[in-house]
């Protein structure tokens, strides 16, 4: 597999453009320097966890006796406790620390998440450490000029807008989490189904 292929398949697991409204969801009570501050240490955190994962991931994880699908069910579990708090009116900003977020549940499990965390290893296996490693980069990079860059859809939607997408983001986050859930129940059935 070749650097572009690589860096496609990734950049379609990470979906920063689809993690955008949902970045903007979490860090729509911070002012902009936090919010600036909040994207970058949740790239610095997701790029960490994913090249943690492309060295040693597997060895690690079959160490620990951790599947993807525990980390689909632990991740869908966390998100769907943000999406009701965000249901109920609580403002996450309140809830939680600015590194709090920025780590969970930006960094993990919304862009190092079972999926990308799969992704990598698959990478590492299939393409080398090198090319998963630049893949992992400039990935990153992408995703940091995208998501950095949400504030300006708070200009455009103004404050009737954004509350209205306040709403829709936490009802979509609650259904992303549910799926996450399923996928990982599913994915364990199916595997002791197979054994």
């Amino acid at each position: 597999m070749d650097l572009l292929r690589a860096i496609l398949m990734l950049f379609v697991v990470l979906d920063p453009p689809g993690n955008a409204p949902l970045f903007h969801y979490f860090t729509k009570d911070l002012d902009s320097t936090s919010r600036v501050r909040t994207v970058r240490m949740s790239i610095i955190v997701a790029t960490i966890v994913l090249t943690f994962f492309a060295i040693l991931g597997e060895a690690i994880l079959n160490y620990f006796g951790i599947t993807i699908n525990d980390f689909r069910i632990a991740g869908g579990v966390v998100l769907f406790i943000y999406a009701v708090l965000g249901l109920l009116g609580k403002s996450l900003a309140e809830e939680v620390s600015l590194e709090d977020v920025a780590i969970v549940p930006l960094a993990i499990p919304l862009l190092a998440g079972p999926g990308a965390i799969t992704a990598v290893v698959y990478l590492r296996y299939v393409a080398g450490l090198h090319i998963t490693l630049l893949s992992i980069a400039v990935n990153m990079v992408l995703t940091w000029i995208l998501l950095e860059n949400g504030e300006k859809l708070l200009r455009v939607l103004g404050r009737r807008g954004s509350t209205a997408l306040d709403k829709v983001m936490s009802m979509l986050l609650a259904a992303y989490a549910v799926a996450m859930i399923r996928e990982g129940v599913e994915g364990i059935i199916a595997s002791i189904g197979g054994s």
